[in-house]
């Protein structure tokens, strides 16, 4: 297969160290005993799983744009690929809906086995009890907050704008693939889209 490599570490103090070779030697080595060809490595170091990370975010807008280059995507460990289950399989469905398959080297994922399908559908029935769980709670405390008499007014979610305006305008990104990128519904995007006057493209 052709493949994109993807590694990152979290500290200054862990690419002094060497992690972030190791992880980049690992892949390499993987590859070549799988006999598959690496296109590219992204490397994001010294940022944290909850901060931007701008080399996995340049990957993955590469693969949302319909990239048929590449074949499947390469890492040393799931947390390596997801902040958390739930963003996990959001990451790996945009991979799926693009027919590219990933490799987690230590945790012998591989999508492109019987094995490795199967262990994706867990994680996206995990992901779904997650997103069941929080929505029963968040309607438990609405309901709660009713008959208390509070007001209640949904905060409305804070997302870059102009990166939004740059992924579909120049970047040529649909409103579901930015959305998937940001964790966040479609229509969410389309409405900021429209409060920056961007005309919506057929099909959006």
């Amino acid at each position: 297969m052709d493949v994109y490599g993807y590694a990152r570490v979290s500290t200054e103090e862990q690419v002094k160290s060497g992690s972030l070779n190791q992880q980049i030697d690992k892949i390499k080595d993987y590859c070549e005993r799988n006999d598959h060809k690496i296109d590219k490595l992204f490397t994001d170091a010294g940022v944290s799983a909850i901060k931007e990370r701008p080399e996995f975010e340049k990957m993955m807008e590469t693969v949302a744009k319909g990239n048929d280059e590449i074949d499947g995507i390469v890492v040393t460990k799931l947390d390596r690929f997801g902040r958390s289950v739930k963003d996990l399989v959001i990451n790996m469905e945009t991979l799926q809906e693009e027919a590219i398959d990933f490799i987690s080297i230590g945790d012998s994922l591989d999508t492109s086995t019987p094995n490795g399908k199967l262990l994706f559908h867990i994680l996206s029935a995990f992901a779904e009890f997650e997103r069941e769980i929080i929505r029963e709670r968040m309607q438990a405390g609405r309901e709660r907050a009713r008959a208390e008499g509070k007001e209640l007014h949904r905060p409305k979610k804070e997302l870059d704008k102009e990166r939004i305006k740059k992924l579909y305008t120049e970047k040529g990104l649909s409103a579901r693939a930015i959305a998937k990128l940001m964790d966040v519904s479609p229509p969410t995007i389309l409405s900021r889209l429209r409060e920056m006057g961007v005309e919506i493209k057929g099909g959006a």
